[in-house]
């Protein structure tokens, strides 16, 4: 049988097939991030921006989110999402919306005084935030070369068989914003997928959530 089966990978290899793919978990290359102010707390507040709301990135957004919740219970975060959002979507909805009726686009003061509103709701009640993680899926095409994938700071891989190979494909990157009122703001990109959606796999952008956490909050691991 064994012989059968290295038969058969021969022949897909001179014929250059490719195998399935499969879910590899995206791994961060890049360095971590350093703010001016080192994380003295593990109360972690974030909120999507009104543009994860269409499309497939609906499907990232809770995938993501789902991944967050198993990340906190893992490093004893105090998860305020829930709290966040609603704070944000909230003041957006009695606005009139987040986007420009006329344009299409996101209303850039309105976003601002937003996210100034949710900071302040938070902080009330959390006295230990100082910072409001701000995320926003983005979409584009990559180059896939022998079946792995570079781009913002991330790797990934398909399967394939060992041979030349190179192809586009769309991936979700996750823009992110540190913002920190009467502060010096960062904003950078970062890598999540370069395969669909999966709801099943809460520990698949691991990687990823530290990456963007580390420089927010203390991580303490459960034993």
């Amino acid at each position: 049988m064994m012989k059968l089966f290295l038969i058969i990978m021969t022949l897909l290899n001179l014929v250059g097939c490719k195998l399935i793919q499969y879910n590899s978990d995206p791994e961060v290359r890049i360095s971590a991030i350093t703010l001016v102010n080192a994380p003295t707390h593990s109360d972690l507040a974030y909120i999507w921006l009104p543009t994860s709301n269409t499309g497939s990135k609906v499907l990232y957004r809770e995938a993501f989110d789902n991944n967050v919740v198993n990340f906190s219970k893992k490093y004893n975060l105090t998860n305020l999402n829930p709290q966040a959002q609603r704070f944000f979507d909230s003041f957006i909805m009695k606005q009139g919306g987040a986007f420009n009726t006329k344009t299409g686009k996101l209303n850039l003061e309105l976003i601002q005084t937003a996210m100034q509103y949710t900071f302040n709701n938070v902080k009330s009640a959390y006295p230990n935030i100082n910072t409001l993680l701000v995320i926003q899926p983005q979409e584009t095409s990559i180059k896939v070369i022998d079946g792995t994938a570079n781009w913002n700071g991330v790797e990934q891989h398909i399967v394939t068989i060992p041979q030349k190979s190179v192809e586009f494909r769309p991936v979700i990157s996750l823009a992110v914003q540190y913002y920190i009122p009467d502060g010096k703001n960062y904003d950078f990109e970062i890598g999540l997928d370069l395969h669909a959606p999966d709801l099943t796999d809460d520990s698949k952008y691991e990687q990823v959530i530290k990456h963007i956490l580390s420089p927010i909050v203390l991580l303490k691991k459960e034993i």
